[in-house]
């Protein structure tokens, strides 16, 4: 009997035992799991960070970050709180909220029944919790450990911060509405109301408290009247609790929530600055490693705002005529001397996060000219100002380049060559570079003035010399590469920021500094960046095609570039005029723009050809606006090691037989590096320029000459300035890829 009552009882002792230590694993776990959510409880944890800023040259703000984690927030301290808002808040979610120690047990029960009865699922969170949620477990779900964790993390909270600071807290961190630009406080009222927080009325007041319960639901730009029954409802719940008077209430609720909004909803973000505020946000990034929209900071940038909304109504045909709805533009303008960029052309009708047309590649054509094949030659062959190279029939395998006229000229020098584009000559000159100093020395050249050759194939296929680039050049690039030129070859990077601060740390990138502190001398010496200058200020000032344009511009050196579409191009694209440069620079600023089509007009066939005049006329319309910004600047004084024979420039310490005093002096300037690399060998048939008729053009603006060396009639609507400006000679193409094939970036 004994032994069986044994038995009986040892199977519940096993049961009870097991469930002991399940009940004690089960309590260990979850106390581990609450001890690491609260182990680590940091008041600083709880302040929002604000949004970032973007200040233009003046010191104006130019445009204000948003993003899910910090919206446009701008946090304020509770005196800017008016009671009414206080009030409202506190009715709407939490009415103890001034009695208790952050953790609200009746609430919780109340919360607890009623979802009981009615499946509801209030939580029943005080406003400290709301806060402690929101902080640590934004994304966390709902489960007791977490639930448990964010009563103890309140609690503690509650110990460390007055009521008026947690309430703060909460009231700069919680979303008010759909956008990122209503969270915070501050933020809703310049959202809905475009007034600051201590403005606020008790309508207003109560419509922001009752959107904190949903504010997505509760927004009442997309759902008015939820939102106008929710704030009746706190209105309510104010007299409840003996905030407000029930005839005040009544005289809240005639209020029609329309008619507090505001009319906009829009930011004060301005659309005309998003090209540029876009290339502020990549340069944060890349010399930061932090990104604006995660980290609060305040960027000083040189954005000239009046260029900048100039350059933007351009682009959009606002300030020009494109003649064509599908046409695009990209450019550049940077101060000459310091790389400070003040403003940039994105696209047409830009808009946040497009593809950005001064930072996109396009097919150079003879742009490239003075710098890559006579600007070299200068520098590795000591060629001077006054070098002839004869003009002839060329050809090298299936390479068999023409000038733009289908004519040669002999002799000619290289003011002449560059003034008049011929092919042949600037050809001919670079085959001669690259036999001196080899694909890598070519290379080394462009990236020591700003043009990425990474991904260009090969550098030394002479189809290069005239802009038949693989990847070809953006405008930025250009503008880097002739900023370097006019300012007697030193190099200085690019950049559009002044210095950054990072808020929290104070910790500030002091960009522009280091940028001026690292500018060095590019692979062009002050000798022969000089004399490259000063070849494009001799013929630019003629006055000749499209350098018209730029007459009553003092000091200012240009050259204009097209590209073609190669032989094989179908669709009547064949031969016609694709890319469109003009670039140019005085001794305060370098302006380069492009003009083209991107793919939706190539793929209806269209081309450039009739409207070559278009970038000399933008380049003029910048430069003008810029030139009544009184300057006192000059270019680079000559070098000592130049030397002026007449109307001709060459280096100290070389020899010509046709100078009028000839010297033998040695150079100061260091002699470049003899590079023993291998020329390309340009017998392969692929050559990236195939076409017969590949250089620049002259013509008029009525009747403008392909490169066929056919008329173009009815072209006479060339833009809608200078209209009376008949000659738009100079105008430069190189061929494309043999393929025909579109540039990659468009």
């Amino acid at each position: 009997m004994k032994t069986k009552k044994l038995k009986k009882i040892k199977p519940i002792r096993i049961v009870g035992i097991v469930a002991l230590v399940g009940a004690i694993a089960l309590a260990g776990f979850l106390g581990f799991n609450i001890y690491n959510d609260t182990a680590v409880f940091d008041a600083d944890k709880l302040l929002s960070s604000g949004a970032s800023v973007m200040y233009d040259s003046d010191g104006e703000v130019m445009y204000t970050y948003g993003s899910d984690e910090n919206g446009t927030r701008e946090n304020i301290t509770y005196d800017d709180l008016p009671q009414v808002l206080v009030d409202a808040v506190v009715a709407a979610e939490d009415s103890r909220f001034f009695e208790h120690n952050g953790f609200d047990l009746p609430r919780i029960a109340k919360a607890a029944i009623s979802n009981l009865a009615t499946g509801g699922r209030q939580g029943g969170s005080t406003i400290t919790q709301q806060l402690i949620k929101k902080t640590y477990f934004p994304n966390a779900e709902r489960t007791y450990t977490r639930k448990l964790s964010e009563v103890f993390l309140a609690i503690q909270a509650d110990k460390e911060l007055s009521k008026e600071e947690i309430l703060t807290l909460y009231l700069n961190k919680i979303y008010f509405g759909r956008s990122t630009r209503s969270i915070g406080i501050a933020s809703a009222c310049k959202y809905y109301f475009n007034k600051d927080v201590s403005e606020l009325t008790l309508p207003e007041a109560a419509m922001l408290a009752g959107s904190l319960n949903s504010p997505y639901n509760y927004d009442p730009y997309y759902c008015l009247d939820k939102a106008t029954k929710r704030r009746n409802t706190i209105l309510n719940l104010m007299v409840t609790h003996g905030y407000i008077t029930q005839e005040e209430c009544d005289e809240a609720k005639q209020v029609k929530v329309e008619n507090t909004l505001s009319p906009s909803s829009s930011s004060n973000n301005n659309s005309t600055l998003a090209a540029y505020v876009d290339l502020v946000t990549e340069e944060v990034k890349k010399r930061t490693g932090l990104d604006p929209k995660e980290v609060q900071m305040n960027i000083y940038t040189y954005c000239d705002r009046d260029t900048q909304e100039l350059a933007t109504a351009i682009a959009n045909g606002d300030k020009y005529d494109y003649s064509d709805e599908d046409m695009r533009m990209g450019g550049a303008i940077q101060s000459s001397q310091d790389g400070r960029i003040v403003a940039i052309i994105g696209g047409r009708n830009y808009s946040y996060g497009d593809l950005n047309f001064a930072t996109t590649k396009q097919q150079p054509g003879s742009s490239v000219k003075p710098f890559l094949d006579y600007g070299l030659a200068f520098e590795n062959l000591d060629w001077c100002t006054g070098q002839t190279i004869v003009d002839e029939p060329y050809s090298k395998g299936n390479f068999k380049p023409k000038n733009w006229d289908g004519q040669f000229h002999g002799t000619v020098s290289v003011t002449s060559a560059l003034e008049n584009s011929w092919n042949i000559p600037a050809i001919k000159t670079y085959e001669e570079v690259v036999k001196e100093i080899g694909k890598s020395g070519v290379v080394s050249a462009m990236e020591s003035i700003g043009i990425d050759m990474s991904d260009q194939k090969d550098p030394s296929n002479l189809s290069y010399a005239i802009g038949g680039w693989t990847t070809g050049i953006s405008p930025l690039e250009m503008t880097n590469a002739y900023a370097t030129i006019s300012n007697n070859g030193l190099y200085t990077e690019s950049h559009t920021i002044n210095y950054v601060e990072i808020v929290q740390t104070g910790k500030v990138y002091n960009v522009d500094e280091d940028i001026q502190d690292d500018a060095k001398q590019s692979d062009y010496s002050k000798a022969s960046a000089f004399m490259i200058r000063e070849v494009m200020l001799d013929y630019t000032k003629n006055g000749s095609g499209n350098y018209a344009y730029l007459s009553g511009i003092d000091n200012v050196g240009a050259k204009t570039g097209t590209s073609n579409w190669a032989s094989s191009k179908g669709n009547g694209m064949s031969g016609k005029s694709r890319d469109l440069w003009m670039s140019a620079y005085t001794p305060d600023y370098v302006c380069s723009v492009w003009m083209g089509f991107d793919k939706t007009g190539i793929d209806k066939g269209k081309t450039t050809s009739r409207y070559k005049a278009y970038p000399g006329k933008v380049v003029q319309m910048l430069l003008k606006h810029l030139q009544k910004n009184k300057s006192d600047k000059i270019y680079p004084s000559q070098p000592s090691t130049v030397i002026k024979d007449g109307n001709e420039y060459y280096k100290k310490g070389t020899s010509h037989s046709h100078h009028a005093s000839e010297t033998t002096e040695e150079t100061t300037e260091e002699a470049p590096t003899e590079n023993t690399d291998d020329t390309t060998n340009q017998e392969n048939s692929d050559q990236n320029t195939t076409d017969q008729n590949s250089g620049d053009q002259q013509g008029s603006t009525s009747q403008e000459n392909d490169s066929q060396g056919n008329t173009n009639s009815g072209s006479s609507n060339q833009g809608n300035t200078d209209s009376s400006s008949s000659n738009q000679g100079n105008q430069d193409s190189s061929n494309q890829p043999s393929d025909g094939s579109q540039n990659t970036n468009q």
